[in-house]
């Protein structure tokens, strides 16, 4: 004789599929969005050696 599931620990089961649905969706929408927020400029230093301290008067 097989006993039915409980309800209680099927709804807790839909709602934590629910959340790692919900927290795959946001990962992707990151993931897509992350292109058009995240822009890196690479510029590189100036190759210029430093003018000599005079000495004060």
């Amino acid at each position: 004789m097989e006993l039915p599931a409980p309800a209680n620990g099927l709804k807790l089961m839909i709602f934590i599929v629910a959340v790692f649905a919900v927290v795959a969706l946001y990962g992707q929408w990151q993931h897509f969005h992350r292109a058009s927020v995240e822009t890196a400029r690479i510029v590189p230093a100036p190759n210029e050696s430093p003018a000599p301290a005079t000495p004060s008067p």
